[in-house]
């Protein structure tokens, strides 16, 4: 779990710093006995969720499978110009 958690958050950094441009990339890691939450969140760029093709969004496609492999939601937010948020929640029961 943690090495799979660790490799979507760098996927995510990568993509903010190499493709988003952002100025600002916030990174949380949360965890209790219940469920661990990562968060990594830019002010980047942003785009089309919706728009992405298999080729572009190869980064994005292993980010999902890591998280399926483990039985965690991943959640990935973003519109063109109002930057990126990707979240991890993995229960930990």
């Amino acid at each position: 779990m943690e090495n799979h958690l660790l490799r979507i958050g760098q996927e995510a950094l990568t993509n903010a710093i190499k493709y988003a441009n952002a100025s600002q990339i916030l990174v949380e890691l949360m965890y209790d006995n219940a469920q661990c939450l990562l968060c990594v969140k830019d002010d980047g760029q942003g785009f089309g969720v919706g728009n992405i093709s298999s080729l572009d969004g190869f980064g994005l496609l292993g980010m999902s499978e890591r998280a399926e492999q483990i039985g965690a939601q991943l959640t990935i937010q973003s519109q063109p110009g109002q930057g990126t948020e990707i979240v991890v929640i993995f229960n930990r029961e």
